[in-house]
């Protein structure tokens, strides 16, 4: 065997040997991609185990303790006291107080209270003196006693009068003119219905309990189906004044949206078990703030693009789905909820142990949240707080992006980390847009504290029936709330609209029963522009 042919068996060796190594490698590789995803599929199961434990055993709070800080500073909220003394010099710090407490004592709420006047004599025995003389009442011990009087439900039995000529002459006999009823064919009146729609949605009594309570209580008979009936019936003559409720919304510039589920077992082309929507929208200029609720069942991206029809402006939403990517809604520039991108981090914050990426990203929010406070703390103007983002706020959120944009890459993409940092990154510009205004958030909280009476009442009405029945849920929950909103009595404003939207005839005459343009007493106030 010549070296020729040596060569060859060699060099043949060396490509199978090559080949060899090409396959496990490509082995090697496979193996590496599974360990990833086997590791990813570790990592988001033991979270979803974690986040089961907590929510079953655990705190639900999502308060952050900073692991390298644990105590709080003792004198933290009086540095800008101490700062004002240092500038004004060392006589000024003799005269510096700080405050032991700063909680608000709460204010004695029963001074509005009907008052009544009750004389406790004194026995005709210890009227007589020893001396002979009758004594005679110089002062009174007082003491004040809360007092319940159980509600009275009444029968009003109406008589128009029927008048007629003594001396019979046709058509002399004239019947007085029917009072005018928001729903003139019921037989119960205006403050009886107000306390129905109350007692459902802001006392969250289940129509069955009001039936068997108006039963076994004052032997009341009244169904429920009645009620129900009664409840979706009211929404035509009070639509009018939703309109005007909707406008205040559109016409401003800021306003917010966020979303909850609503079971409706009668709906077309749709399974019972299946869930819509109760979308609450906020808005309005100072002073006429509304908050508003609308039912929808599908194509959700279409009904807040036909809802807010004419807007322009800012818009604070969450992280669904159907507020991204909005083609229809020119004009409309979208404020992301931080709330909800601090809330990607948190569980992971509370199953790690030791310092990590989530508890640090938790602490920078803790520093932009501190701004907010100190901004509502001092209770600045818009302006004001616009200045002191731009100060302070700005430079934490871009250096908080630039810190996750260098931590992502070295995360997994499918963990609950790097979907938590994935989520941050999508929205960042919305995160960051409450910069640019002092009227924007920086969160949309407020929004979902209305949506919380809504949730709560679900708890025990659980469903709606059809859906009539969940729009005219969404209808009275919207002057329930607004109402609330501008300090009114929910039943005692209800009560008055009722009473006189029957003889509403022009705009004003609708204007005047907005919220804002009638006083805590039902009284109306001059100014209804």
């Amino acid at each position: 065997m010549n070296s020729a042919e040596i060569l060859k068996i060699y060099e043949r060796k060396i490509h199978l040997l090559e080949e060899k190594n090409n396959s496990l490698q490509s082995e090697l590789t496979l193996y590496q991609k599974r360990c990833e995803q086997y590791a990813q599929a570790y990592d988001s199961l033991q979270h979803q185990i974690n986040e089961l434990r907590r929510h079953r055993f655990g705190k639900k709070s999502e308060r952050f303790i900073d692991p390298e800080h644990p105590q709080l500073s003792l004198l933290a909220d009086n540095a800008a006291i101490f700062a004002e003394a240092e500038a004004k010099g060392d006589a000024a710090c003799d005269e510096v107080q700080i405050a032991s407490h700063t909680r608000k004592k709460k204010e004695k709420s029963n001074k509005d209270l009907p008052r009544r006047i009750e004389i406790i004599p004194v026995s005709e025995h210890d009227r007589q003196c020893s001396c002979g003389c009758q004594k005679e009442v110089i002062r009174y011990e007082k003491k004040e006693i809360l007092h319940y009087q159980p509600p009275i439900f009444e029968l009003i039995e109406q008589r128009r009068e029927v008048v007629a000529c003594k001396k019979g002459c046709d058509g002399a006999i004239m019947t007085a003119l029917a009072p005018l009823k928001v729903l003139p064919k019921i037989s119960v009146s205006e403050s009886f219905l107000s306390f129905i729609v109350v007692s459902k949605l802001d006392d969250r009594q289940p129509l069955y309990h009001l039936e068997k309570q108006l039963k076994a209580r004052h032997e009341v008979d009244c169904s429920r189906q009645s009620m129900a009936g009664w409840m979706i019936d009211l929404m035509h003559p009070m639509q009018p004044l939703y309109n005007l409720m909707k406008d205040q919304v559109i016409e401003y510039d800021v306003t917010a949206c966020d979303a909850t589920t609503l079971q409706v077992l009668n709906e077309p082309d749709r399974k019972a078990e299946t869930k819509s929507y109760i979308y609450c929208m906020r808005g309005g200029a100072p002073g006429k703030e509304v908050v508003l609720y609308e039912y929808n069942d599908r194509e959700h991206k279409k009904f807040i693009a036909d809802w807010y029809a004419g807007f322009q402006g800012y818009l604070h939403v969450d992280g669904d789905n159907f507020f991204e990517d909005m083609p229809d809604m020119p004009g409309v520039v979208l404020v992301n909820c931080n709330t909800h991108a601090r809330r990607k981090f948190e569980p992971i914050a509370q199953g790690a142990k030791g310092k990590g990426v989530a508890k640090e990203a938790l602490r920078r929010y803790k520093e932009l949240y501190r701004i907010e406070r100190e901004a509502k703390d001092k209770n600045l103007s818009s302006e004001e707080r616009h200045a002191l983002r731009q100060e302070k706020s700005k430079p934490l959120m871009e250096s908080f992006k630039q810190w996750l944009d260098e931590i992502y890459p070295t995360v997994l993409p499918q963990s609950p980390l790097g979907k938590a940092i994935q989520y941050w990154q999508n929205r960042w510009k919305g995160l960051m847009r409450y910069l640019d205004d002092g009227r924007l958030e920086a969160d949309n909280n407020l929004t979902e504290q209305k949506i919380k009476p809504i949730v709560i009442a679900r708890k025990n009405f659980l469903f709606a029936d059809t859906v009539a029945g969940a729009r005219s849920l969404c209808m009275h929950f919207s002057f329930i709330q607004t109402a609330k909103l501008h300090r009114h009595d929910p039943y005692r404003y209800y009560t008055i609209v009722l009473k006189k939207l029957p003889h509403c005839k022009t705009l004003e005459d609708y204007e005047r029963l907005l919220p804002w343009n009638m006083n805590p007493d039902g009284s109306g106030k001059a100014d209804t522009t």
